[in-house]
């Protein structure tokens, strides 16, 4: 199932990771999101990138307010989209009408690379 959107790849995922990201001291890719409406930037850490259907997404893992009962931060997740505007390769939400289908295909994606880990931790 491809839908043809006009929109060219990129580039090659790494080329996009360090454009935007820069190495914290754990190697890890960190970026700073900013909030166009309210100016919040809130940091994030790049943890992969994929193509579907003619775009490039990217993973990043933010960290939450909440702590779990061991005192642990509590990390979630967010996918965005690479856009070219005017040269520039800018991250953008996910309209609503396709979130399921991109988060369900990064979850099916993380399936066949890692396994089912709850499968293997019951076992």
């Amino acid at each position: 199932m491809t839908e043809d959107n006009n929109m060219p790849e990129i580039g090659p995922k790494d080329e996009l990771i360090d454009a935007i990201a820069e190495l914290d001291d754990e190697g890890d890719r960190v970026i700073e999101l900013k909030d166009e409406e309210t100016g919040e930037t809130t940091k994030a850490i790049v943890e992969s990138t994929f193509l579907f259907n003619g775009n490039n997404y990217v993973v990043l893992i933010l960290d939450t307010d909440e702590t779990d009962e061991d005192g642990e931060i509590i990390q979630d997740y967010v996918i965005m989209r690479f856009v070219d505007k005017g040269g520039d390769v800018l991250l953008e939400s996910l309209v609503e009408k396709e979130e399921d289908v991109i988060y369900d295909y990064y979850e099916k994606l993380c399936d066949e690379l890692y396994g089912d880990d709850e499968e293997s931790e019951n076992e």
